[in-house]
């Protein structure tokens, strides 16, 4: 066989090549890009929303953005050449590049902004969290004790303060309700259910307890000053409220913090650098009550190692630690609750001004 014809095989099999990694190259942008693009958005929401903590701190003005849409488009470019040599190879042997190939891939994003505000959103943000989140949270995660211990500000008159305000002490018996609630729905006697579905109208239902878990429930039923059945085998059924107190109705009355609010006990929480303490740029908060009591955003003069989420903010960086476990649950419940009010309140408001950005590279 002729090394002309040689060579022209060795270039269609190149060429074949490229072309069969180009009819890969929709899957491949997918693994490259899908998660690269999810975890900038997860890690930029973190710090965003960390930031506006520090501006409360600090009695600044805070805006967001929420990232709309993230629109890639990629492209692959291929390209193939060889020279052939005719006549005497003396004339052209040494300098002629028997085959050569390309390719050249390019992403170019649009990525699209919504500026989060306006009157939805500021009732979204400070409205109390509804009966219905609280009992899809508790009956969700393994241990419900964190969201009762977050989310609940009073039970029947039983207060878990946020603050410790002159004269504001916490009542054990709080604390005492949600290892109680936790206990008896770990061991499945304990339920919350939705009636009728759909109206967002909940019951605490216990069953089947005795005689195992009946001294704890009397107990629970003591603490809410509710009346325990003479027959202690009976199926409990406790209505479910926003109020202050239910023991007239032989119901439950909470109260539930907002998202603002977790707001604020998270703002209190923050370390501040020796030079901003006092300072009148920044606002004073009470003593913590036991939600916050146990929580740190600390600071540091250069960028920490060990980091759940950090931002560099006047001079310094703040940040949680990555194994500080309790702050970093009341953040992550937090951003999902936030989140929830971003949705809302973009959902039901006439479209706001998008800012598109075309990203080249």
């Amino acid at each position: 066989m002729r090394k002309s014809t040689v060579r022209i095989l060795i270039v269609c099999s190149i060429v074949g090549s490229l072309l069969a990694g180009c009819a890969a190259t929709g899957p491949q942008a997918i693994h490259n890009g899908r998660l690269n693009y999810n975890e900038a958005i997860a890690e930029t929401n973190s710090q965003q929303m960390l930031l506006v903590i520090l501006h409360n701190r600090y009695a600044e003005e805070s805006h967001l953005l929420t990232v709309a849409s993230v629109t890639a488009n990629a492209s692959v470019k291929t390209g193939a050449g060889f020279q052939l040599g005719i006549g005497d190879a003396a004339n052209y042997a040494g300098n002629l590049v028997p085959f050569s190939a390309s390719t050249i891939y390019e992403e170019n994003p649009t990525i699209s902004y919504v500026p989060v505000g306006g009157q939805q959103y500021l009732h979204q943000l400070t409205s109390p969290v509804s009966i219905a989140a609280l009992a899809q949270l508790t009956t969700t995660l393994v241990d419900p004790a964190p969201i009762y211990g977050v989310l609940v500000s009073s039970v029947n008159g039983i207060y878990n303060p946020d603050f410790l305000y002159p004269s504001v002490e916490p009542d054990p018996r709080f604390n005492r309700f949600v290892m109680i609630m936790t206990a008896l729905a770990q061991v499945h006697r304990l339920h919350w259910f939705e009636d009728p579905p759909k109206t967002g109208i909940f019951s605490v239902v216990i069953s089947d307890y005795a005689p195992t878990h009946a001294a704890e429930v009397a107990e629970l039923l003591d603490l809410l000053d509710l009346p325990v059945p003479g027959d202690l085998s009976q199926e409990v059924v406790l209505p479910v409220s926003l109020a202050l107190n239910g023991r007239k109705s032989g119901s439950i009355g909470i109260t539930t913090r907002s998202v603002m609010r977790l707001m604020e006990i998270l703002s209190a929480s923050v370390e501040l650098p020796h030079k901003d303490e006092g300072n009148a740029t920044t606002i004073d908060y009470p003593l913590l009550g036991p939600v916050g009591r146990g929580l740190r955003i600390r600071y540091a003069e250069a960028r920490p190692d060990r980091v759940a989420v950090a931002v560099q903010y006047r001079d310094g960086w703040f940040y949680i630690d990555d194994q500080d476990k309790a702050t970093k649950q009341f953040f992550r419940l937090l951003g999902v609750l936030w989140s929830v009010s971003i949705a809302e309140s973009t959902d039901k408001t006439p479209a706001a001004p998008i800012l598109t950005v075309p990203v080249s590279r």
